[in-house]
């Protein structure tokens, strides 16, 4: 009878079969197995928010060398807090907030406004001062720094409380000192090429 079994049904021959079980260890000694890889369980936490400023402060002790220095007291109290202590005449007030007749707190909404009015220049020096220094000033020099990019913004510590008990006013620091003009010779004509004035008026 003829055998008429399919190939991929028929034993091979010993030899074959030993050629290629050597074949396989062969490769297997070649090629190492790669190591596993333990997957990733969580992903690293993005961070959320920008970051703030460190808020910078001073002691009431060293106010007089940063005032010698270039540095501007901004009291950002409100009207009221300031006739109750007093002020000097050098200070720029530029209120933060203000409460009404109801003890309700409304925030000024001119704030960094008024900041970037009164300093125009980002390295202007100024040293925030509320009436204890602490959560007032401490927001104010934030925005300050964080929102108008201002690079010498300092907090009193104590706040005003702190540095008038350290150094009171003085009745020449209430002085508010203003030019006005004096008489002299008039120059008038120079301007118009003609004298303009009119009978008994001057102009300085």
């Amino acid at each position: 009878a003829l055998d008429v079994a399919p190939r991929f049904l028929r034993t091979p021959p010993p030899s074959t079969m030993s050629a290629c079980a050597a074949s396989s260890l062969a490769f297997r000694a070649v090629v190492a197995p790669r190591a596993a890889v333990p997957r990733r369980t969580s992903r690293a936490p993005r961070a959320t928010g920008v970051t703030c400023a460190a808020v910078q402060k001073i002691s009431v002790g060293e106010v007089k060398d940063h005032l010698d220095r270039g540095f501007i007291v901004v009291d950002i109290r409100d009207p009221e807090e300031c006739a109750e202590t007093g002020y000097r005449s050098a200070w720029k007030n530029i209120v933060l907030a203000a409460m009404d007749d109801d003890g309700a707190i409304h925030m000024n909404p001119n704030f960094l406004a008024q900041i970037k009015k009164e300093f125009p220049n980002t390295m202007s020096r100024m040293l925030i001062a509320c009436d204890d220094g602490t959560f007032r000033s401490e927001k104010a020099c934030t925005a300050i720094v964080d929102k108008l990019q201002y690079t010498q913004c300092k907090v009193i510590e104590g706040g005003i409380d702190a540095y008038l008990a350290h150094t009171p006013l003085t009745q020449a620091d209430k002085i508010k000192w203003r030019t006005t003009p004096e008489e002299g010779q008039d120059l008038s004509a120079l301007i118009y090429g003609v004298d303009i004035r009119q009978p008994g008026e001057k102009f300085y």
